[in-house]
């Protein structure tokens, strides 16, 4: 189906807020996802207070990991194959059913244990993300997706610095069992918003296809409009050699350097925190290329490795990631934006699950071969080839076409076409 372009992207129409659905939809995420940063910290003290160690606790996180891997694409499929509402409340029911059991204390606390446990809260997350978006451009105009996705970005950086604390909190004045029955509420609110939430109907007529031929033609619809096919690429690689860097070598090079796991946690809050500011900015400017203006945000992101590769003092490392903070959510905002103009509704479930699952498949093997590379060939060499990875990427993707006004018209396929 044909898309509206707006004649300047980066300008509201109007609030998504004021929107009855959207602002239900909204309120649920913002209490989820300060469950979300909360449950991290809640399931790793977990995992000490068991008697496990920093290796246990990386199994217990990366088994989220692995099931958001495995399922997304699965997710995105079945976002496009029934309503979404239904998806995302069947997603948060699930996930709410897995915290409680550990609640109730219905298994043990090992470290297999907690690792199906968060194996099942990751495979919820896994088809709720792609459903919900999906339904944000069902319930929020076009002219209004901009303020949607500004909303989302800025409820995402803020529940970055809320959820930890909170849940350090909760452990700290009673238990970690404590923690995650918060963590359990918030999926309960979630579930109550999303069912209070008016789904628009949307036509599935002909979707009889099995789920891997679905899956064949969300991958294709994302290949053939090559200004996101360079910038999911982009986003893997980026993610692998640079991401995964920072947050294998922040935390040593803040104990290293000045001395206290305090540290790590304020360059963090500080880095989301500006990331709440600087969402907020994108959605009050008007950009008139917006695609140029992601991958300038984007390239910003290049002060972490060359500020861990300095680190004359704690204020110029938290510095420099406030820049860095400020640059990156807009840039998912207008990267999330311009992905729910390119597609139709139908596929947009697909998409968003290839989006994500771009952002997460390639940074468990990133973290797992960045620590000994800085061993082998040392830290500063690995910093290095972070900052060329993020400058360098950023600069060759602009040169793609469709890139500077994130927008390509879509060139249909033939359904016999290979994928």
């Amino acid at each position: 189906m044909p898309h509206l372009r707006t004649a300047v992207a980066g300008r509201l129409a109007g609030s998504a807020m004021e929107l009855r659905d959207f602002r239900y939809l909204w309120a649920g995420q913002a209490v989820s996802a300060v469950g979300d940063q909360l449950f991290n910290v809640a399931v790793s003290l977990r995992v000490i207070e068991s008697g496990g160690d920093a290796g246990d606790v990386g199994l217990v996180i990366g088994a989220r990991m692995l099931a958001t891997v495995l399922f997304a694409l699965v997710g995105g499929a079945w976002a496009d194959r029934v309503p979404r509402r239904r998806a995302m409340i069947l997603a948060d029911a699930f996930r709410l059913a897995a915290i409680t059991v550990v609640v109730l204390g219905a298994f043990d606390s090992t470290t297999l244990a907690l690792a199906v446990m968060t194996f099942l809260v990751g495979s919820g997350e896994a088809f709720f993300r792609p459903a919900y978006g999906g339904l944000v451009p069902s319930l929020v105009p076009e002219d209004r997706l901009l303020s949607a996705n500004v909303w989302r970005g800025s409820m995402e950086s803020a529940a970055a610095v809320v959820g930890p604390a909170l849940g350090g909190v909760l452990v700290a004045t009673a238990d970690t069992r404590t923690a995650f029955a918060v963590n359990a509420a918030t999926f309960a609110v979630s579930l109550l918003c999303v069912l209070a939430v008016t789904e628009p109907p949307m036509d599935r007529a002909g979707k009889r296809s099995s789920i891997a031929q679905e899956i064949r033609e969300g991958l294709a619809a994302v290949r053939r409009v090559r200004w996101v096919s360079a910038l999911l690429v982009m986003t893997a690689v980026q993610t692998m050699l640079v991401v995964a860097a920072h947050m294998v070598l922040l935390p040593v090079i803040t104990q290293e350097e000045f001395s206290g796991p305090s540290t790590y946690g304020l360059v963090i809050a500080m880095f989301s925190l500006s990331g709440f500011v600087g969402t907020i900015v994108v959605g009050r400017i008007r950009l008139k290329r917006p695609g140029t203006s992601a991958m300038v945000f984007n390239a910003l992101f290049t002060v972490v490795p060359l500020v861990l590769l300095t680190p004359f003092s704690l204020w110029w490392v938290v510095a420099g990631y406030m820049l860095a903070g400020f640059a990156m959510m807009p840039f998912n905002t207008l990267l999330h934006t311009a992905l729910q103009r390119q597609f139709p509704p139908s596929i947009l479930g697909r998409v968003s699950s290839v989006d994500w699952l771009c952002s997460l498949a390639l940074l468990p093997l990133g973290l797992a071969v960045i620590g000994p590379l800085a061993d082998t060939v040392g830290r500063t060499t690995v910093l290095v080839v972070a900052a060329v990875v993020q400058l360098g990427a950023a600069l060759l993707v602009l040169t793609v076409p469709g890139v500077r006004d994130f927008h390509q018209e879509e060139q249909p396929v033939p359904e016999d076409a290979e994928v």
